[in-house]
């Protein structure tokens, strides 16, 4: 459920953007903070909101996934693959002990890219908890100082990307419902696919 909720969201945020951008753009973040959406308002609020904002809304899901992975552990790679099939290789690479160097791998991913299916497989292989969010978080301040230098250093580019974006907000609004309704059928029914795996009382890998 509260993982349905943020992907929903993310989808808010997303159709909102041209009519927020301007005038909402703390409120997008809280609802969408994808690196997309992280450019176009770097240089639209102050330092302290740009980083404490993304921040809360990036690390909200990490737990969940890295709950997920830690408590069904083989059925929680299944369900990771089927909703994250560009991750089916690597995710059950890393996660099947057959990989000496899994949790070196998962430790350097944490910090450089610590996505839903990262915290997943580093639920599954059981990282510690203290590593694991000294690693999300130390990583995900670093991805936000490096968009924020970005969009300092691009600032003209993205104030005319933003321009179009704002003048053109009834077409762009309609074109990303179109987008979102097609990803979200997709997403559902990939959910629905996995869910069995994850029902209450079916019975966690042992480990």
């Amino acid at each position: 459920m509260a993982i349905g909720l943020m992907i929903a969201a993310n989808n808010i945020g997303t159709i909102n953007l041209a009519r927020w951008v301007d005038t909402r753009p703390v409120l997008l973040l809280a609802f969408n903070s994808t690196n997309k959406i992280l450019l176009t308002v770097a240089g639209r609020i102050p330092e302290w909101l740009f980083f404490t904002v993304p921040l809360l809304r990036l690390l909200a899901p990490d737990p969940l996934f890295y709950a997920l992975g830690a408590r069904y552990r083989n059925q929680a790679v299944r369900w990771g693959t089927d909703l994250y099939p560009g991750a089916k290789d690597w995710l059950t690479e890393l996660t099947s002990g057959a990989n000496p160097s899994a949790h070196r791998s998962l430790a350097v991913l944490t910090f450089i890219a610590p996505n839903n299916p990262v915290c997943l497989a580093a639920g599954v292989i059981r990282m510690p908890p203290r590593l694991f969010w000294t690693l999300n978080i130390a990583g995900t301040l670093t991805r936000l100082a490096l968009i924020r230098l970005m969009a300092a250093v691009f600032a003209d580019q993205l104030d005319k990307v933003v321009d179009a974006i704002v003048r053109y907000q009834s077409w762009f609004t309609r074109i990303m419902l179109v987008v979102l309704a097609v990803y979200t059928v997709v997403q559902v029914k990939r959910l629905a696919g996995s869910a069995e795996d994850l029902k209450p009382g079916s019975d966690p890998s042992a480990g």
